[in-house]
């Protein structure tokens, strides 16, 4: 069955290859998400349980990330056909021929990343999400494109380079021990990391840290990250903002789990802080002075992967709230991009100074953006508010609560700056304003943004015992006993 769950997209995407049709992509590619979200779904309420098979397993941790995925995957192909139709550039045709081939290529590889158990896996894996995401980057077939899609295949390929050297440093860690000679299989050195060389395992961490950070967005390696997610198509940019930073975040955890154990531990934590709080600082900074609402969302994700990696630092119930708040950033960015698309097609700019009224002219897609603006501020009873709150709680009993200080003082300005744009587009008038030739009707892209943001909501409030013991099951793997 995982080897089933891994191949089954990339037939998909061999079959999208023969296919001409546009429309039969679509309901082949929705299938197999339909297919991918019930079995990710099934797998983590433990209705089926599998073994391991060659270099894949699923424990509580990518038993999370891949339901993570499967949601984010199911929503964006399902608004996928809708938006090919009408998308913002008339020109950006030409992209449609390989649109869900390479989206289902993207399904398999972050599936084949997320249920690895070996750092060789992995790292073959999250390069293979990289080219499948690149070529959709270009969708518009402009320069800005272009040049986003360069730099991210650049970057982000230099940045598994800095990976791969890491996972060298950490064979070379094993060098005296039972481990040597072995494969690098995440359990094996996380039960035996006391015995690992320290020196190496610290060179190991950083590493892998710095170069998964250009796909999770981690500042200072974030602009290429940012560039990609604020030039590709709605759709995509919510498939990167929801899902392909957590792919990658799950190997900079992966390497955490093993030093957690060993005498590196406070040193690994020391980093993944030191990254959180600067990320935090780049996202206050540029929100001041960001001028196009897309890139205001893909800071917006800076801030919030910056939160998340700051919290797994912190440890104890801020891990906790960490592993909640992945949930409930993946839904709130996948909102936040659809609505930002419907703008776009609508308003043919992605610059704050050209969108005005929307609340009046677009009224479905402006109440819509303002909700998702309150879910993503973590406004009650949004389910941010709660890993927020419980976030702020582990950073307030962890010995450094001037960590909280300042985590507040950068995410108030990030939240006043954010609304102060988002109210513009909304509800300033403007001389040159656009009217649209017809009111505009509820489509699919509202449903799903109206159903994500319910989900939130009842996700937070109702707090399934099934998605609590996960996350303490993966707490406990970290070494964390509440």
């Amino acid at each position: 069955m995982l080897l089933l769950a891994i191949l089954l997209p990339l037939i998909s995407a061999a079959a999208c290859y023969l296919v001409k049709s546009i429309r039969a992509q679509y309901y082949l590619s929705l299938a197999v998400s339909v297919l991918h979200l019930a079995f990710s779904f099934s797998l983590f309420m433990g209705w089926y349980r599998p073994g391991e098979f060659i270099l894949f397993s699923a424990d509580s941790l990518s038993q999370l990330i891949l339901l993570v995925l499967s949601n984010v995957y199911f929503w964006v192909v399902l608004v996928s056909f809708a938006y090919l139709r009408r998308t913002a550039i008339s020109h950006s045709v030409s992209g449609r021929r390989y649109y869900f081939l390479l989206l289902n290529f993207y399904l398999f590889a972050n599936t084949a990343a997320i249920l690895s158990n070996n750092f060789g896996m992995y790292w073959v894996a999250s390069e293979a999400t990289t080219l499948s995401v690149a070529p959709l980057i270009y969708y518009y077939r402009n320069e800005e494109a272009l040049e986003a899609m360069w730099k991210y295949l650049f970057l982000v390929s230099l940045g598994i380079a800095f990976a791969f050297i890491g996972i060298l440093f950490l064979m070379l860690s094993s060098n005296g021990t039972v481990l040597e000679g072995r494969q690098l299989f995440f359990d094996e050195f996380a039960k035996n990391s006391a015995l690992l060389n320290p020196i190496w395992l610290k060179a190991s961490f950083i590493f892998i840290f710095v170069g998964m950070s250009t796909k999770i967005g981690i500042a200072p390696m974030h602009s290429a990250d940012v560039d990609a997610t604020s030039n590709s198509p709605s759709p995509v940019a919510a498939l990167m903002a929801g899902s392909l930073r957590i792919t990658a975040l799950l190997g900079v955890m992966r390497i955490f789990q093993i030093v957690t154990p060993s005498s590196v531990h406070d040193f690994a934590r020391t980093i993944l802080i030191i990254g959180g709080l600067f990320s935090l600082f780049v996202a206050f900074v540029f929100m001041f002075k960001v001028k196009n609402y897309k890139r205001l969302l893909a800071y917006s994700s800076v801030e919030h992967l910056g939160i998340i990696t700051l919290a797994i630092g912190i440890g104890g119930l801020a891990f906790v709230g960490a592993m909640y708040h992945i949930v409930y950033n993946s839904i709130c960015k996948v909102v936040l991009f659809f609505i930002a698309g419907n703008v776009h097609r609508e308003f043919k700019t992605r610059e704050i100074a050209g969108v005005s009224s929307v609340i009046n002219l677009m009224p479905w897609t402006g109440w819509l953006f303002l909700l998702a603006f309150f879910a993503i501020s973590a406004i009650p009873p949004f389910g941010i508010f709660f890993s927020e709150l419980m976030i702020f709680e582990g950073m307030l009993f962890s010995g450094k609560p001037w960590i909280l200080v300042v985590t507040m003082f950068f995410m108030l300005f990030i939240f006043i700056n954010m609304g102060r744009a988002l109210f513009q587009m909304l509800y300033r008038k403007s001389e040159h304003e656009v009217i649209l030739k017809e009111p505009e009707r509820f489509d699919i892209t509202h449903f799903a943004s109206i159903v994500l943001l319910i989900a939130v909501i009842v996700i937070a409030v109702v707090s399934p015992d099934v998605l609590r013991e996960h996350i303490l099951s993966i707490s406990k793997d970290f070494g964390i006993i509440l």
